[in-house]
């Protein structure tokens, strides 16, 4: 009895010990921290979000322009609805829609939740919403080997290089 009064007290004198910040607990060999911030407390011991960086944003700025050339690529190539079919507004608001919805639920995925993730999303959208067909004419071949050449021939036929174009019509040609 005496042996385990002595282990015991040996036990609370390193619990006890003020340069402990935790102990060993024998049975289970868990360690134990002695304080316990407020913080970790009030989150519960989750992953707190971290905060937006440079490379985190410009990560959700591509998102949103892979989304965007893919909701194109599932328009064109897929569903093959051409721009001329319906009027470029339904078809800007077709797929930015779709391009918009699939940034969101992969950036949820990958912890991109932020008000400045979504925002780098939403703006990756709508550069290559109305500047894709500049990368057409900058490097026809490689777009050419991922969408038809009906999209191809669309593109040059609707649209001049280095603009921006918006329903339809270019806003700003240099």
């Amino acid at each position: 009895m005496t042996q385990q009064l002595d282990q015991y007290n040996a036990r609370v004198k390193r619990i006890n010990n003020p340069r402990n910040n935790s102990f060993k607990y024998p049975e289970t060999g868990m360690v134990i921290p002695k304080r316990v911030s407020r913080q970790l407390i009030r989150t519960n011991n989750r992953i707190r979000p971290q905060k937006a960086g440079m490379m985190g944003l410009l990560m959700s700025l591509s998102l949103g322009a892979l989304c965007l050339i893919g909701a194109r690529y599932v328009r064109i190539e897929v569903a093959g609805i051409s721009e001329l079919d319906s009027g470029p507004s339904f078809i800007l608001a077709m797929y930015t829609g779709l391009a918009l919805m699939a940034a969101f639920v992969i950036g949820g995925v990958i912890m991109h939740k932020s008000l400045r993730h979504i925002a780098a999303q939403l703006a990756g959208v709508a550069v290559l919403a109305v500047g894709m067909h500049n990368i057409v004419w900058m490097v026809l071949e490689q777009v050419a080997q991922v969408f038809s050449s009906d999209y191809i021939g669309q593109v040059q036929q609707l649209t001049v290089p280095m603009s921006i174009y918006v329903n339809g019509g270019a806003v700003y040609q240099l």
